[in-house]
């Protein structure tokens, strides 16, 4: 949500030990206009840019301390504004922290330093406004550049008044690695996703997207790390666990994959996937009997578990390619013989399986459905079941 300014972070009064010389007369006129007991309606704010575009290039003003504040205050308010004058300097907000920002760095006499940090808190808010009207407007790079102008302004919330509306630098680093992420800048991403890490956030979605951006970039050393690290910042979180166990999937390594699954079943024994994830696993090595058994687990769970169904069919099926390859060469037929008994009984095995996915699964898309369909028509045409053959060619050509 957009935050509101509030004037009220600082008092805005200079009333002691202001020079009357003449070459300062302008100055004097911005504090004038800027007294705070004046409702902005009231100001002239076209001769507060007047004089604020003179006093900043006038040799007289422009290591003037006051004069800097006066500039700051004048663009910060005028930011704020929706009429010709801000449309004339879009860059407002920028003018408004330069203004701040000289003034803090030429007031060697400490007379208005405070203000002007109280002021740039103000101007943190202008910029994360910024950033967030152009991150609705999924105009990602001005996001990222607007919540990165706001980020170094944090350290002046020394009472916490920013923070008691949730804005934070956890928040803006946020911003910055989902803005970046949203543009394709994974690089940028990272960066601000391991300063959050760093700086100990305990948000179990920074972990899973840092994570996920360093598989993507293919630091998979560096992606386990940041989940185990997640998952050390967040005991139990299922996300962190699953994207742990899917990195192991897709990296192959099944050893370790049993024995993270192990885990996860003793800690939510209830959870189709692990059961799912773990059969794969048992499969993968080569324990069919502990694979089917994972499978029956799910099942045994939730009836309606349909991958569970179609794992058993496409295991079977596999089994059926197996002895194949034993076949490879082998002319004897009374081997070849009991080859194809075996075969047909893996076959009857496989089509019950997904004949149950096929009448049973309503949620399942029409292509997948398509596929499993011109399987089941060859294993009906083998097992010479011709009427469910046709059934399966009609549907086949219906669904093209």
């Amino acid at each position: 949500m957009k935050i509101k300014f509030s004037y009220t972070l600082v008092v805005i009064a200079l009333f002691s030990g202001v020079s009357t010389m003449a070459q300062k007369f302008s100055v004097e006129s911005m504090k004038m206009e800027l007294d705070p007991t004046k409702p902005d309606g009231d100001r002239n704010f076209d001769d507060l840019v007047k004089w604020a575009e003179e006093t900043a290039v006038h040799p007289k003003t422009a290591n003037d301390p006051k004069m800097w504040y006066y500039r700051g205050l004048t663009f910060l308010k005028v930011s704020a504004m929706e009429n010709e004058l801000s449309k004339k300097y879009p860059n407002a907000m920028d003018l408004a922290f330069e203004g701040f920002t000289n003034a803090i760095k030429t007031d060697t006499k400490n007379k208005v330093t405070k203000l002007a940090e109280g002021n740039l808190l103000n101007v943190a808010i202008g910029f994360y406004n910024e950033g967030y009207v152009a991150y609705n407007a999924k105009d990602y790079a001005t996001a990222y550049t607007a919540f990165g102008k706001a980020l170094p302004l944090m350290k002046y919330d020394t009472d916490n008044q920013l923070k008691r509306n949730n804005l934070t630098s956890e928040v803006l680093e946020q911003m910055m690695a989902y803005s970046a992420m949203n543009n394709g800048e994974d690089e940028k991403a990272i960066k601000a996703l391991n300063n959050l890490v760093n700086n100990g956030s305990t948000d179990p979605a920074i972990y899973t997207n840092l994570a996920n951006l360093q598989m993507k970039m293919g630091d998979t050393t560096a992606a386990l790390a940041t989940i185990t690290e997640g998952k050390e910042m967040n005991e139990g979180n299922a996300d962190l666990t699953n994207l742990e166990l899917n990195t192991y999937l897709r990296l192959g390594r099944s050893k370790e994959l049993i024995e993270k699954l192990n885990i996860a079943i003793e800690t939510d024994p209830s959870n189709t996937l692990y059961y799912q994830a773990r059969g794969d696993a048992f499969e993968r090595f080569g324990d069919t009997e502990k694979a089917l058994a994972d499978y029956a687990k799910c099942i045994e769970i939730d009836p309606e578990y349909y991958d569970a169904y179609y794992n058993r069919g496409a295991l079977y099926l596999n089994k059926i390619g197996a002895i194949v390859e034993e076949l490879d060469g082998e002319y004897k037929p009374s081997i070849i013989q009991a080859k194809e008994v075996e075969i047909n009984q893996w076959y009857v095995k496989a089509i019950v399986e997904f004949e149950t996915v096929f009448e049973g699964n309503d949620d399942m898309p029409v292509e997948e459905k398509v596929d499993l369909a011109g399987t089941m028509k060859k294993i009906y045409a083998r097992l010479e079941k011709m009427d469910k053959y046709a059934e399966m060619k009609a549907f086949v050509e219906a669904n093209k």
